[in-house]
C-alpha cells in the first residue's frame, strides 16, 4: 500500500496545487456566510435536531411514509442494491432516455442493471463534465474540481465533437442548450433529496436550476434518498438547508429550494382535483436503508448526522493529497466509515483507515460537530483487534510493549525508513 500511495500523491500532486486556491476562496465565503450567523448556535441547533432524529427515528419514519403517501408520492422502502434495482425497472419500465440530478447516494449504489441499455444523463454541470470526461468526480458538492476550462474545452470537442472557447460563460451557455433539449424529451427524471420531513414533504436544494426541470418536465419523478435524512417538520428541514448552503458552498442560501409535497395537480376546472398539470404526473421516493439501521444501531451513529455538505474534506490534508482515493463510496474519513458497514472491515482498511493524521480539521469544519477523528480512531481499533493494522503499526505497537517507545531499542541511528506511523 505505502508504494500505491507514494505513486498516487505523486499523479495527484498538480491536481491538489488547483484545489487549494479553490479551498481557500471557499473559506472567505464561509467566513463572510458566518458573520451574519451565530456559529456556534447553529452547529448546536443542527446537531441537538438530527441527535433527537436518530432516538425517535422509526417513528419519524412511519410517520414520514404515512404523510408522504397521503400527499400521493408513491413510497417504496429498500434495504440495498438489489432492492433500488428492481423498483426502478419497475418504475422505468420501456423508457429509454433518463434525466438524473446530482445525488451522492447514488454514489454507494451499484445500478448498472437498473440503468443497463438506458441513456442516462447527469444535468448537474459538474457531475455532466465528469460524465463525458469518464472520469470520477472528486468532490460531493464540486465533483469537476479538478478540469480546467482548457481541459473542459478538450473533453467537449472529443466527446461531442463541440467547438467552445475555453471560456467558463461559453462551457456553461453550450451545456445548458444540451442538458435542456435531453431534459425536454426524457419521461423519467431521477433525483436525491437533501431533507425528508415527517409531515410529508421533500426538499431539494440546488444553485443551477437543473433539478427544478428534471422533478417537473418529465412524466415520473423518482426520488431516492436514505431515512436519516427525516426531520420532523418543513420548519427543521429550513435549518438543514440553512447549515447545507453555509457550509457546502459558502452561500448564505441556495439559489432554489424545492419543497415536493406530492405530484402536480389542479383544481382550476370547477375544484375538481386532476393529478398531472405542467409537473410530473407521478413521484416515487424510494427510500432505502443500505446498512444505515446497521449504523444506527452501534457506536458509530454519529456518522448519520452527516448532511453531506462536504466542508469536511475542504481542510482535510489527506484529500488535499489523494482527493478521491482516500474514502470509498464516500470520499475521506465518512468513506472510511461506511465502507465498515457496507463493504467490511478490509474495504475500511483500503479505504484509508490508516491514512487519517487525526487533526481534527473536519471535525473543526463540520455543521453538525460530528468526530469524524474518533470514528476512524475506533474503525483502526477494530482493524488491529482483527488482526488487520498496518506492517508498520503492528512494528510500533510490538516496540512500545517492549522497549516503551515505537522505535524500538535505539543502537544505530534511526533512518527516515524506520518511522512509524500510528
Amino acid at each position: 500500500m505505502k508504494v500505491n500511495l507514494e505513486k498516487a500523491v505523486e499523479e495527484r500532486k498538480k491536481v491538489g496545487e488547483k484545489l487549494l486556491p479553490i479551498f481557500y476562496s471557499y473559506r472567505e465565503k464561509r467566513k463572510a456566510s458566518l458573520k451574519k450567523i451565530d456559529r456556534e448556535e447553529m452547529i448546536k441547533s443542527l446537531r441537538e435536531l438530527k441527535e433527537n432524529c436518530l432516538k425517535n427515528m422509526e417513528k419519524l419514519k412511519k410517520s414520514a411514509i404515512k404523510s408522504l403517501e397521503k400527499n400521493g408520492i408513491i413510497v417504496i422502502e429498500a434495504k440495498n442494491s438489489v432492492e433500488v434495482t428492481k423498483a426502478l425497472k419497475k418504475i422505468i419500465g420501456s423508457e429509454k432516455l433518463i434525466v438524473k440530478s446530482k445525488s451522492n447516494t447514488f454514489n454507494e449504489l451499484d445500478l448498472a442493471e437498473a440503468f443497463k441499455g438506458k441513456e442516462v444523463v447527469e444535468t448537474d454541470l459538474g457531475d455532466f463534465l465528469v460524465q463525458i470526461a469518464q472520469i470520477e468526480g472528486i468532490h460531493p458538492v464540486f465533483p469537476a474540481l479538478e478540469l480546467t476550462p482548457e481541459k473542459i474545452a478538450e473533453v467537449l470537442k472529443k466527446s461531442l465533437g463541440a467547438e467552445v472557447r475555453p471560456d467558463s460563460k461559453e462551457i456553461v451557455d453550450f451545456v445548458r442548450g444540451c442538458l435542456r433539449e435531453k431534459i425536454r424529451g426524457a419521461k423519467i427524471g431521477i433525483t436525491g433529496a437533501n431533507v425528508i420531513t415527517a409531515d410529508g414533504s421533500i426538499v431539494i436544494i440546488e444553485n443551477e436550476g437543473n433539478i427544478s426541470l428534471v422533478s417537473r418536465l418529465p412524466d415520473k419523478h423518482i426520488i431516492v434518498s436514505s431515512f436519516d435524512k427525516i426531520v420532523p417538520t418543513l420548519e427543521d428541514a429550513l435549518k438543514v438547508v440553512k447549515c447545507a448552503a453555509v457550509y457546502g458552498s459558502g452561500q448564505g442560501y441556495p439559489v432554489y429550494v424545492s419543497i415536493i409535497s406530492g405530484p402536480s395537480k389542479t383544481a382550476d376546472i370547477q375544484n375538481e382535483l386532476v393529478t398531472g398539470a405542467q409537473g410530473a404526473k407521478e413521484v416515487y421516493l424510494i427510500l432505502i436503508d443500505n446498512c444505515r439501521s446497521k449504523i444506527l444501531d452501534s457506536d458509530y451513529k454519529e456518522l448519520l448526522h452527516c448532511i453531506n455538505c462536504g466542508a469536511c474534506l475542504n481542510f482535510c490534508p489527506v484529500y488535499h493529497q489523494i482527493q478521491n482515493l482516500y474514502g470509498s463510496s464516500y470520499s475521506g474519513p465518512k468513506g472510511v466509515v461506511f465502507a465498515r458497514f457496507q463493504e467490511g472491515l478490509k474495504k475500511a482498511k483500503e479505504a484509508g483507515a490508516f491514512y487519517c493524521t487525526g487533526c481534527g480539521a473536519c471535525k473543526e469544519n463540520c455543521p453538525a460537530g460530528i468526530d469524524l477523528p474518533e470514528l476512524v480512531r475506533k474503525v483502526r481499533e477494530e482493524l488491529s483487534k482483527a488482526g488487520l493494522a498496518p506492517e508498520g503499526t503492528k512494528k510500533a505497537m510490538k516496540n512500545i510493549k517492549e522497549f516503551g517507545n515505537s522505535m524500538g531499542e535505539a543502537k544505530d541511528a534511526i533512518s527516515a525508513d524506520d518511522w512509524q506511523c500510528c
